[in-house]
């Protein structure tokens, strides 16, 4: 295919990827708007209440504060769990010494940590930040592990004849090497750590997304609890958007590496 026709067939291309993605929306809204009745408010009645609900400033105050909570919790529990480990993963001692620790406690489902949070750190920030981390850092240590273990042994030996030392082989060649691997990890952590801040919300706090859900539902405000939940999945999408921008920065080498391969 030449580079001629490439330019001329790809405005169709991605008008076509465009319109597809715009039609399932509207199937959806469509399917929403026919299946509401009673206590389920339309479609078009939650949209209405979320467009009002932009312009107050105690809903986005609620907003704020969860993003903050989880844009906290999420960053410090990703690189913490992902520099833990690219080290599991690396250096044989420190996979002996921690794997069996992250094997125990990664099954266990992170929301039944909640309580004993709320014991230890009280109702304050601390507690959802903490909760929001653990989200965060057993996916990241997992992601991290799995990528830098499976760096071929052949880059790391050459570097290593060639005298690099350890940590440097771990930052110019391990690190690279998995950064597709951990970036694409990212939503798997951030969705987690989503649900979680949800949950710690709902328990214990006063402000947030999930508290303006819980509240709302509780009044029988159906249409602001279904705005509350859309603007969760706004923030998912928006995430998910994230992440394919950076995986196409920085990683787009990897995929005319698979190619080749």
């Amino acid at each position: 295919m030449t580079l001629k026709t490439i330019i001329r067939i790809l405005p169709t291309m991605i008008l076509t990827n465009y319109c597809k993605s715009i039609f399932s929306i509207i199937a959806i809204l469509l399917f929403w708007e026919m299946a509401s009745g009673g206590l389920i408010p339309s479609a078009s009645q939650t949209i209405m209440t979320l467009i009002q609900l932009l312009s107050s400033i105690d809903f986005l105050e609620n907003v704020a504060i969860s993003l903050q909570r989880l844009g906290i919790g999420w960053i410090i529990g990703t690189f913490i769990g992902t520099c833990l480990g690219m080290l599991i993963g690396y250096y044989t001692g420190v996979r002996a010494f921690f794997m069996p620790v992250v094997s125990a406690l990664f099954p266990i489902p992170k929301i039944a940590l909640l309580p004993l949070f709320l014991i230890l750190f009280g109702l304050g920030e601390t507690s959802k930040i903490a909760t929001i981390f653990i989200g965060a850092f057993f996916p990241s240590i997992i992601t991290a592990y799995s990528a830098s273990s499976r760096v071929p042994t052949s880059l790391t030996d050459a570097a290593r004849t060639c005298g690099a030392a350890s940590f440097r082989i771990l930052r110019t060649i391990v690190f690279p090497y998995s950064l597709p691997t951990i970036i694409q990890g990212f939503r798997t952590s951030t969705s987690i750590s989503l649900t979680l801040l949800v949950a710690a919300e709902m328990l214990g706090a006063t402000k947030g997304l999930g508290y303006w859900v819980y509240a709302t539902g509780g009044s029988l405000q159906f249409d602001q609890m279904l705005a509350g939940i859309i603007c969760l999945s706004i923030i998912g999408l928006l995430i998910s958007y994230i992440c394919d921008r950076l995986y196409k920065n920085f990683c787009s080498w990897s995929e005319s590496i698979e190619g080749n391969n």
